[in-house]
């Protein structure tokens, strides 16, 4: 190879390196202004290392805020859509309110006292429950990835827009049984199954797509079935599910029964 030549390549190679830092720079910076100032810099170098390693490749808009966390569009690395959702480093008030439903669960047998990795292990037990229930036949979203207070799931919508959930449809009045057989039947698959306890269940987390089929979303909360809490949550599940689908004309049993028919013994009652 000539002088020339190997000149030429070693600008090439330059030009190449300045065009992929650039082009790193600018998708950085557009990360940080769909992120606004609402992360720290960990949270943030968490989504650029799981960006690094090719599993979140492009970052969109937020699609749903609450004061625990939010959930973002994105795109996989593979241009699978992704749900990215992203627990806030907030108070410590979420880790009182929460400590109950962590507790004695066997998967995870210690609870750290420092905030920050308690956001970091209720991310990896909602990752875990996912995955459990997911592996179970529950119409849940797939998970796909948990970094630290970022996890990553199958985004349940198209375009961008998520579905609906059973609270913001209205729907024809001969589609609910049908919609409170599929909420009883995932239920008990999730509680067979799984062994868990979605312990947050109601028409707010509950996805109805386009085909009138159920998706069950948000089980941060969902409890092993041998917890002390587990009979209580499950309770108040079926509940919550007796009450919406009563008031939408379905001919519903007593809460009391339908955790029979679920859980094969009456509520509280020791096996």
């Amino acid at each position: 190879m000539s002088k020339e030549d190997r000149l030429e390549k070693r600008l090439r190679e330059r030009e190449y390196r300045y065009e992929r830092e650039q082009r790193y720079l600018r998708k950085r910076s557009e990360l940080d202004e769909v992120l606004e100032e609402v992360f720290d810099r960990r949270t943030l170098m968490t989504i650029y290392e799981l960006m690094n390693r090719g599993q979140i490749k492009d970052f969109y808009g937020v699609v749903s805020a609450g004061k625990e966390s939010r959930v973002y569009y994105a795109k996989g690395g593979k241009g699978e859509d992704l749900a990215v959702k992203i627990y806030l480093i907030t108070s410590a008030e979420f880790k009182k309110s929460r400590s109950m439903y962590i507790a004695y669960d066997p998967r995870f047998q210690r609870v750290p006292r420092d905030f920050r990795d308690f956001i970091y292990l209720w991310a990896r037990r909602e990752y875990r429950n996912l995955d459990d229930a997911y592996e179970a036949g529950v119409p849940v979203p797939k998970p796909y990835f948990v970094r630290n207070n970022v996890l990553g799931m199958a985004f349940i919508g198209e375009d961008g827009k998520r579905y609906p959930t059973l609270n913001e449809v209205e729907l024809e009045a001969e589609l609910y049984p049908k919609l409170y057989s599929q909420v009883v039947e995932a239920v008990k698959k999730l509680y067979r199954g799984a062994r868990l306890i979605h312990g947050d269940l109601s028409e707010y987390n509950i996805f109805i797509t386009p085909g009138d089929e159920i998706v069950l979303i948000d089980l941060s909360q969902a409890v092993r079935i041998e917890q002390p809490v587990a009979d209580q949550l499950l309770l108040r599940d079926l509940k919550n599910v007796v009450r919406f689908f009563g008031r939408m004309g379905v001919e519903v049993p007593d809460p009391e029964e339908l955790f029979e028919e679920v859980a094969g013994r009456r509520p509280f009652e020791v096996s």
